[in-house]
């Protein structure tokens, strides 16, 4: 039984086969050879971007920035924060506002952006600095820290004045944020964010059935949430 070379196949093959690839396996085979680091490179495998295998270090993941454009729609990060971690870690294991810069900068379209398990400083890295075209932001089990102390204050919220820089977000999901997650942010982000239509915070989903309205559902059971007028937008 003869084996084949890799490099002998055809470019549409070798694009099939690296499109079941993560981001990881693909940086390391553009390193084997200069023509497959060419296919590496190709837009159609930078669509959907999903680094959710294993959590990498902010400097690694500065490597992939030159592969992600215009063409880059969908990002999924997973981040350090476990049950057992620090909560104040170091910052190479901390989303910077450099890097969510340089994804503002190289992603005009971006439209969903997933930081899973992620550390955020909530005082350096702000929201704003993300593509204004993102129509989801999922934040499942990461961690703000450095948040104000007085969070009553919508001035304190990390999602104050989210509706400017962000005015076509339509979906946020905030499974498992609990932990630095208040009222108050739920409050504001329902009332400001004309375009958003569902927030997901795990326990209960809601979905907005009006100009002010919004359905609350917690497993089976549903009730109907009108917001206070000095929260509305």
């Amino acid at each position: 039984m003869s084996c084949v070379n890799l490099l002998e196949l055809p470019e549409s093959v070798l694009l099939r086969v690296f499109s079941y690839l993560c981001p990881v396996d693909l940086f390391h085979i553009a390193r084997i050879h200069p023509r497959l680091a060419r296919l590496v490179g190709d837009l159609s495998l930078w669509r959907h971007v999903d680094f959710g295998r294993a959590p990498l270090s902010l400097q690694f993941l500065h490597k992939f920035v030159k592969f992600l454009g215009p063409h880059t729609l969908t990002i999924t990060i997973t981040g350090f924060v476990r049950p057992s971690s620090r909560l104040h870690p170091k910052g190479s294991k901390c989303i910077s506002e450099a890097f969510l810069t340089s994804l503002k900068r190289r992603c005009p379209h971006l439209q969903e952006l997933n930081l899973h398990r992620c550390y955020i400083d909530a005082s350096t890295t702000k929201f704003s600095t993300l593509p204004a075209s993102l129509k989801k932001l999922s934040l499942c089990g990461s961690a703000l820290f450095n948040l104000p102390q007085n969070r009553v204050v919508v001035l304190a919220s990390p999602f104050f004045r989210l509706e400017k820089h962000l005015p076509v977000l339509e979906e946020v999901v905030l499974e498992g944020c609990g932990a630095w997650l208040t009222p108050q942010d739920l409050t504001l982000l329902m009332s400001h964010c004309s375009a958003l239509q569902s927030v997901n915070v795990g326990a209960a989903r809601y979905t907005r059935t009006g100009l002010s309205s919004w359905d609350k559902r917690e497993d089976k059971h549903c009730s109907r949430i009108v917001l206070s007028r000095k929260w509305r937008a």
